[in-house]
C-alpha cells in the first residue's frame, strides 16, 4: 500500500514559520523602498532648489554688471539680493574693482551666495 503525500512527521508548524520568515522580508523590503524614495524625493527637490537659486543669482549678477549699488526682491520662491561695493573708492569719475556679491534665501531656510570681483563705475549707482 502507497502513503498518501503529507507533511513528514515532526514539521507540522515549519510551513507557519517558513510563511511568517517571508512576511517579514517582503514588509521589510517595502519599508526600505518606501524611506528610498522619501530620500529621493527630498534629493530631487533641494537640487531643484539650488538650480533655481544658482540661475536666478547668477541673471541677478548679469542684469547689474558694471553698477555700483545694492538692489534686492523677491523671485521664484528666493528672497535675493545683490551688492556691489567699491573697497577702496579713488576719484569720483574713475572706474574702478568693486567686489559684487549676490545672495538668495529660501523658503526652505537654505542660503546661496555667489561672489564675483567686476569693473563698476561709481556714477551708475542702482
Amino acid at each position: 500500500m502507497r502513503q498518501q503525500p503529507g507533511p513528514v512527521r515532526g514539521q507540522d508548524g515549519f510551513a507557519a514559520v517558513d510563511a511568517l520568515v517571508a512576511v517579514t522580508i517582503l514588509s521589510s523590503s517595502l519599508a526600505l523602498s518606501l524611506m528610498a524614495a522619501q530620500v529621493g524625493t527630498r534629493a530631487s527637490r533641494s537640487a531643484g532648489e539650488t538650480r533655481d537659486a544658482e540661475l536666478l543669482l547668477r541673471e541677478r549678477l548679469e542684469a547689474t554688471a558694471g553698477q555700483a549699488g545694492v538692489w534686492s526682491g523677491h523671485d521664484l520662491g528666493l528672497d535675493w539680493r545683490v551688492e556691489a561695493n567699491i573697497p577702496d573708492a579713488g576719484p569720483a569719475r574713475q572706474a574702478a574693482p568693486c567686489v559684487r556679491t549676490a545672495s538668495a534665501k529660501a523658503a526652505s531656510g537654505r542660503a546661496y551666495r555667489i561672489a564675483t570681483v567686476d569693473i563698476c563705475r561709481p556714477e551708475a549707482t542702482g
